[in-house]
Order: C-alpha cells, then sequence, then structure tokens
C-alpha cells in the first residue's frame, strides 16, 4: 500500500510545532535553555526564578517531559544536588589563612612565653616565688552585673507590646489571586512561606539541593506594583504579633496615613516572611514616629508598615 502524499499544511505544522517546542521562554529564541546567553549572564537567583516562572525542569532544564518526571541522573555538579548547575546559589569559600608573623630586620624575635593554667588566686604567690624577671598581670575581678529580676521583667512584659511590620498582599499564582498578611524581615536571609499555606495556594513547588522553592508574584492591594519572588518552603512557618491586642486609641493615632495592614493591632498568624532578598524593593522613603511608647511607621509599596515597642498601662 503507497504512503499517503504528506500536505504542505501538515508539514509545516509540524515545523511550527518543532520551533515552538525549542523557543527559549526568556528571550524568545530557538534554542534550548542552557544555552541562551540571556538566561546564563542572570544571577543564580534570577535563573531559579526564571525556570519557576516559566515552569522549566529545575533538574534538567528541560521544558516539558513526556513522561512527566525527569529521568536525568546528572545533579550538580558543584554540590550534587537535584538541580542543574546553573542554578546553583551556595559557593564555596575559600578557607581564610591565618596571617604569620613577620619578625622585624632590626629586632630580634622573642620566644612567645606560654600560658600558665594556675587559678587566679595564686598566680601572685607564684609571681613572687620565681626568679624570672617576667612580670605577671594580675587580674582583679570585675563587678558582676546582676540580671533584673523576674517581677520586673514580667511588669514589662506586661505593660510593653511589641508589633511585627506587617502588610496586607496579593499572591498572583499565575490562575487565582490571594490576599494573606506577610511580615517584611530584612534579618531573614530568603523570603520564606509556610508548607501549608503553599499548598493551600497551590504554589508549584521543586526541590533545590535539599531546600524547596516556590515561585510566585505578590502585588499591591492599591497600586501597580508587581514583584516576582521565589519563596523558601518552610515546614512550621508561624508567627503570631502581637501577642495581645491593642487598644482602639493606639489604633487611632495611625488614622491619618494608608496602612499596610489596617488590623496590625489584632493578634494574627503570620506564614509569609519577606526577607533581605527583596527587601530593598519594598522600603520606601518615609519614617513616622509619633511620640514615646508608641511604634513607629515606615513607608513601604504596600503602604505603611507599624511595629516598635507600645507602653501601654
Amino acid at each position: 500500500m503507497a504512503p499517503r502524499p504528506r500536505t504542505a499544511q501538515s508539514l509545516e505544522s509540524r515545523r511550527s510545532r518543532g520551533t515552538q517546542s525549542y523557543r527559549c521562554r526568556v528571550c524568545r529564541g530557538i534554542h534550548p535553555l542552557r544555552k541562551c546567553k540571556r538566561f546564563r549572564k542572570l544571577s543564580a537567583e534570577k535563573r531559579l526564578r526564571a525556570v519557576l516562572i516559566n515552569k522549566y525542569c529545575s533538574n534538567c532544564l528541560a521544558h516539558q517531559h513526556s513522561e512527566g518526571t525527569c529521568r536525568s541522573q546528572d545533579g550538580c555538579k558543584k554540590c550534587g544536588g537535584s538541580h542543574h548547575t546553573l542554578l546553583h546559589m551556595h559557593e564555596e569559600r575559600a578557607p581564610e589563612r591565618t596571617p604569620q608573623p613577620t619578625a622585624s630586620p632590626s629586632r630580634p624575635l622573642r620566644k612567645p612565653v606560654q600560658p600558665t593554667r594556675s587559678h587566679p588566686r595564686h598566680s601572685a604567690r607564684s609571681a613572687s616565688r620565681s626568679s624570672s624577671p617576667i612580670r605577671v598581670a594580675i587580674e582583679r575581678p570585675r563587678p558582676e552585673v546582676s540580671a533584673p529580676s523576674t517581677a520586673v521583667a514580667t511588669l514589662v512584659r506586661q505593660k510593653t507590646v511589641h508589633i511585627l511590620p506587617t502588610a496586607i498582599v496579593v499572591v498572583d499564582t499565575g490562575s487565582c489571586t490571594f490576599e494573606t498578611a506577610a511580615m517584611i524581615d530584612p534579618c531573614m536571609a530568603v523570603s520564606s512561606i509556610d508548607r501549608s499555606l503553599a499548598a493551600a495556594f497551590r504554589l508549584p513547588f521543586t526541590s533545590l539541593g535539599d531546600d524547596e522553592v516556590c515561585s510566585a508574584t505578590l502585588r499591591s492591594r492599591t497600586g501597580n506594583f508587581k514583584l516576582e519572588v521565589v519563596l523558601k518552603l518552610d515546614p512550621s512557618l508561624k508567627i503570631r504579633t502581637p501577642i495581645r491586642a491593642l487598644s482602639d486609641s493606639t489604633r487611632a493615632k495611625f488614622g491619618d496615613i494608608r496602612l499596610a495592614d489596617e488590623q496590625f493591632h489584632r493578634p494574627a498568624t503570620i506564614s509569609l516572611v519577606l526577607g533581605a532578598d527583596v527587601f530593598a524593593k519594598l522600603i520606601q522613603p518615609g519614617f513616622l514616629k509619633l511620640e514615646d511608647g508608641l511604634p513607629v511607621a515606615q513607608s513601604t509599596v504596600f503602604g505603611w508598615t507599624v511595629s516598635g515597642a507600645v507602653l501601654e498601662s
């Protein structure tokens, strides 16, 4: 039976499908992602964002797998983790060299004196009996500073309530949007999200060495701010702030500014933390200190965050 002739339309359709399958989603060129010049010039963190946002395989950088799972056994050539080498973010540091003492050409190098492990009480006695001309320095005991009593510490805690800076953000997963409270903390190196919250938002995640990460788009509720973030999954990220409700009079002090979290004075559990990796993109010029005993306000892309200690009677 003679084979059926292929029409020009079917050949063009197959050619276009092949072209689209190898079209780079970063620069729109016709090549695999690992050969993309624009992709290779990015930092490891931005490469990871590009992989997660464009839904590439983090292990082999393939655009898709016919069976849904990656069969590549190569892994990272730097750490052996289950991710591509171009996504390796933990660079090994060379061991620091201890500077060696150099002898001065004009003065002879003296032999170092080995310290003794004698008790401080016997230092003066051993020095008087020794015939060596080396002087022994006697350390006088420093006065001990007593820690505050338990009653004082309890009293301070009862009158002071600490507030952490929070903001209500919009999490865009690509198909749905959710509003949730997030804490802005520059002391956390990498932005993180609780695993249960990421599962509730149905955020796709991938393994990166020993960690698991996911990608999402953060938006402001009022402005046009948009930021692509990579979030590290934390099995138990639950931060309570404040520990107890503040008075309505404290909340009324900040009624003249657009707050990032209107309910900052009510206790809530935070499961999303925006860390130092995005902190500079969130903070705006503007700092407000009203009076002693009240928290301060900082301007951000989400509005004004309120944080600090509140002294209430």
